[in-house]
């Protein structure tokens, strides 16, 4: 794998010092910024694969950054947000908006670095075609099947697909998985994330006569592989 070229944003400078260096420590190329106007500057004179936006920037709004990145962009970018804001309806805001990942500060570098390599291992996939198998589009909330077929999604499945796709090939902990549903009075209701996976396993079965490439490991959870079968 080659090395990922990622440009912090971030206005707070100790953290964004302290980013940095792990990363390029970690045998990454990492560079930062302190702003949305120097992010759009150095976006046009270099070429980033990832970039870790914090959402409090003092001169714009996070979510609608991600959102202009996202078009201008398109799949080709990489974007991890990082914010101090750990409410459910936060994450699938920025989701919704077009962030690839959702970290919480103080974020874990190591969980930092594991979530990038999961990312760009992502995104070289889908440069050499690897995901046009299997292609969900978050916009429109659908899932294109390898025969073309197209399955219309709730945002719920929308956001279990997007992260179970992320880490494709790796389980995912009914834990992590659970973050993604609609608050509830049970934090982690993973009575209620094992239905509403099946249900999306059956409609996406009977929708295209295709099985949907999830499934359950013991004891760690969910892994969504492309060795899917018909």
């Amino acid at each position: 794998m080659t090395t990922p070229r990622i440009l912090v944003i971030e206005d707070n400078a100790d953290l964004r010092i302290e980013i940095v260096d792990y990363l390029n420590f970690s045998s990454y190329y990492a560079r930062s910024v302190g702003s949305i106007n120097e992010m759009q500057r150095a976006l046009m004179d270099s070429h980033w694969d990832i970039l870790l936006l914090d959402l409090g920037l003092p001169d714009g709004d996070g979510i609608a950054t991600t959102t202009q990145l996202r078009e201008t962009y398109g799949l080709q970018l990489g974007i991890i947000v990082v914010t101090a804001r750990g409410q459910v309806e936060d994450r699938v805001e920025a989701i919704s908006a077009g962030a690839d990942a959702y970290l919480i500060k103080p974020i874990n570098l190591k969980e930092l670095c594991v979530t990038i390599n999961h990312l760009y291992r992502r995104l070289q996939d889908k440069g050499r075609g690897d995901d046009a198998v299997w292609q969900l589009d978050r916009q429109l909330l659908q899932l294109q099947c390898p025969n073309k077929r197209k399955v219309a999604l709730t945002m719920t499945e929308a956001l279990l697909l997007d992260v179970l796709i992320a880490n494709k090939g790796d389980a995912v902990s009914r834990e992590l998985l659970c973050d993604c549903l609609p608050p509830s009075s049970l934090r982690h209701d993973t009575r209620r994330l094992d239905a509403i996976l099946s249900r999306l396993r059956t409609k996406v079965k009977n929708e295209t006569d295709i099985s949907l490439p999830i499934h359950t490991m013991r004891n760690k959870g969910y892994v969504f592989s492309t060795d899917s079968r018909t």
